[in-house]
């Protein structure tokens, strides 16, 4: 059964100057779940304030009205002494989002904006899926197995194993003569084996989520850089590692952001062809294990983790349940349809010339194409003011989900980078008891 978590926030969306910014807003709009009719008018009732929550008498800001992409509705200057609060007009005529844009001296990038929805569960995709795209990674799949052994290697570490369970950095071969990299942990009393598990694959970034994970006690976490060489032992390691691959991939594609690299030459020499493959194997060895429940084999992702969650849930059917949090890589092919291509913008970070063989390449990497295949049960999280995975993205990619048994959360005026904790919590319940 289809379901729909319509997760609002109420009529009043305050997003209050942060430290260091002068300038906040308030935003209020007319329907308080920020969702509208084809055509309605959408009206936006916005208040500048302080760094206290105090209406400002003077300034002058700018007001940018346009769908999460090139098609801009209003633009114009606000001055502060003469309206504010002031109003802000707008409509959709199509199914998208609507995000209004608040810019000038003073105001931060994370508390200006908010946007609401029109029709979004009939928001299409921008591309179709390509005709041998189950073919292309089956046989991607099976030239793997016959030809490169998985070679699964375990290391324990002893400093992360002193508590409750053990912790392994672990690595297994992939395409290419390279390896994929991650850690997994086991609880250590194995007499209340078969242990559920949840798959993980990181968040983009040079953060510490790179370098470890945290274990629990009740259930396994497999969890999975994205990189080629092995995660560092300290996190003064991470930032020149991640230099130095940036300057060997621009060398060799022209585009320095790995997970823009090589989808312009071929499918194969995309960064993230060989992750999905040795990924996807590495969960199929876990999953032999006779300690794994695999009853509850659990994927669970956000941003970055999210998109390969679109691509693991629709190539391994082991996996028993899904959350995906702000889903990167969704809708890649948005850009076509005159609204902002999921996170990383794979086709537009090409130059001009080589962005038609990016778009034939990107397709067999879109989570919209990957989402016709996933069966299992599903929660998606999608921030309503996010600008990383925009949410006309998200719900492009989750409109294609065959799942009997998926749903949506609206993170109402949340953006990207854990603003939409609540709603991932929610999502992360529902899936650990089931």
């Amino acid at each position: 059964m289809k379901n729909v978590f319509w997760c609002a926030v109420g009529l009043l969306g305050a997003l209050q100057a942060l430290a260091g910014d002068p300038v906040g807003f308030r935003f209020e709009t007319n329907h308080a779940d920020a969702l509208y009719k084809l055509g309605e008018e959408a009206v936006y009732t916005v208040t500048a304030t302080n760094g206290a929550g105090e209406r400002i008498t003077s300034g002058v800001v700018h007001a940018r009205l346009d769908n999460y992409g090139p098609k801009i509705q209003l633009e114009r200057d606000v001055d502060l002494a003469k309206e504010n609060p002031f109003v802000v007009r707008g409509k959709l005529d199509e199914p998208g989002f609507l995000r209004l844009s608040m810019s000038g001296k003073g105001i931060g990038k994370n508390n200006s904006r908010w946007g609401v929805g029109y029709e979004p569960t009939r928001i299409v995709a921008g591309g179709e899926v390509p005709a041998d795209f189950d073919q292309f990674w089956a046989d991607a799949q099976a030239q793997l197995e016959a030809t490169v052994p998985l070679d699964p290697r375990m290391e324990l570490d002893p400093e992360h194993s002193k508590g409750a369970f053990d912790y392994y950095r672990v690595s297994f071969a992939t395409y290419g003569g390279t390896r994929v990299w991650g850690f997994l942990s086991i609880p250590k009393d194995r007499s209340k084996a078969p242990f559920p598990v949840t798959c993980e694959v990181c968040s983009a970034g040079e953060g510490k989520w790179t370098i470890a994970m945290p274990g629990r006690p009740d259930r396994i976490r497999f969890y999975f850089t994205v990189h080629t060489f092995e995660p560092p032992r300290t996190l003064a390691e991470v930032a020149p590692r991640h230099a130095q691959m940036r300057e060997e991939l621009k060398a060799k594609y022209g585009v320095g952001h790995y997970a823009s690299a090589g989808i312009a030459v071929s499918r194969e020499d995309y960064y993230f062809y060989r992750t999905i493959l040795g990924i996807n194997r590495a969960f199929n060895w876990l999953w032999q294990q006779d300690y794994v429940d695999r009853k509850h084999f659990d994927y669970a992702g956000g941003s970055q983790g999210g998109a390969f969650g679109w691509c693991l849930c629709g190539l391994n059917k082991h996996i028993t349940s899904a959350v995906l949090r702000v889903p990167a890589m969704s809708d890649t092919r948005g850009f076509l349809a005159g609204r902002q291509s999921g996170w990383p913008g794979i086709i537009e970070a090409q130059p001009p010339a080589l962005r038609d063989a990016a778009i034939k390449n990107a397709a067999y990497f879109d989570g919209a194409s990957f989402a016709t295949r996933i069966t299992c049960p599903i929660r998606v999280t999608v921030g309503f003011i996010d600008n990383t995975c925009s949410p006309s993205s998200v719900y492009a990619t989750f409109n294609r989900l065959v799942s009997k048994d998926k749903a949506i959360l609206n993170a109402i005026g949340k953006g990207h980078g854990g603003q939409t904790r609540e709603f991932d919590e929610i999502a992360r319940q529902w899936q650990e008891s089931r």
